[in-house]
């Protein structure tokens, strides 16, 4: 297809498009199915990335999930883990394991 605006080897009227208007609408009519197959493929960018974040949140939720087995299992029980301070050094090893993975 040639790009519009540079001559084609034809004699024109001056005018865009032919007289019945049919080149333009034929235009229009790729201008508009170049952009829809655009958004179909961001689209499915969109739907990979969502599916992707999906299962690193499931990873997180089944990890977080295992540490809380863990520490359950060692003996801490809930009313031990409530009355220590984020300032308890036992807190922040916990804390930062859970992190380091």
């Amino acid at each position: 297809m040639v790009p519009t605006g540079f001559p084609t080897g034809t004699v024109s009227s001056g005018r865009d498009g032919s007289a019945n208007g049919h080149a333009t609408d034929r235009d229009a009519a790729t201008d508009r199915d170049a952009r829809i197959a655009e958004l179909e493929r961001e689209n499915d960018a969109l739907r990979a990335a969502v599916e992707q974040q999906r299962r690193e949140n499931d990873r997180i939720v089944e990890r977080y999930e295992r540490l809380l087995e863990q520490e359950r299992s060692c003996g801490v029980g809930a009313d031990e883990s409530q009355t220590e301070t984020p300032d308890d050094p036992g807190a922040l090893a916990r804390l930062s394991r859970l992190f380091r993975g």
